[in-house]
């Protein structure tokens, strides 16, 4: 082969290995793009969804004295159906208004449930939020029970 030939086949080899280098790239800086949302040069962050706040819960019945095994409340409440259900956190607490911090909590994945309560002789108050791991959605307003 003449060296101008070898020139020229090297030179397309080279081109050939950069389309398929640079198209790579391509398709990895947009796979990122689509996770990572750029505000300048050298910085991301993630963009994460936020999960959707649960409805109102509902008090369907309260069983308010301490025969048997205690008292309990059952309940019920929404979750838009278009959203996978991560699983839900029932927050119980004798004081309206309790940080989330200061509260017993319960999970489940269904929308209703039956949950002992705090006290015989004073209100608990019961709101949900939705859970997916360590994401949690913002919490419902509160139903009292007893």
């Amino acid at each position: 082969m003449s060296t101008p030939r070898l020139v020229f086949a090297a030179a397309m080899v080279a081109a050939a290995w950069t389309t398929v280098i640079t198209g790579l790239l391509a398709v990895g800086a947009a796979r990122a793009e689509a996770a990572w949302l750029k505000s300048g040069p050298g910085t991301g962050y993630a963009a994460a969804g936020k999960l959707p706040a649960t409805g109102s819960p509902v008090l369907d019945s309260a069983k308010c004295n301490n025969s048997g095994p205690g008292p309990t409340a059952t309940l019920h409440w929404s979750y838009p159906a278009a959203v996978l259900s991560p699983g839900f956190e029932v927050l119980t607490s004798l004081t309206p208004g309790s940080p989330a911090t200061n509260t017993n909590s319960t999970t489940t994945t269904n929308t209703s449930i039956t949950v002992p309560l705090l006290s015989t002789s004073k209100t608990t108050y019961v709101s949900v939020r939705a859970a997916a791991g360590s994401w949690r959605g913002p919490r419902s307003p509160e139903v009292a029970a007893c």
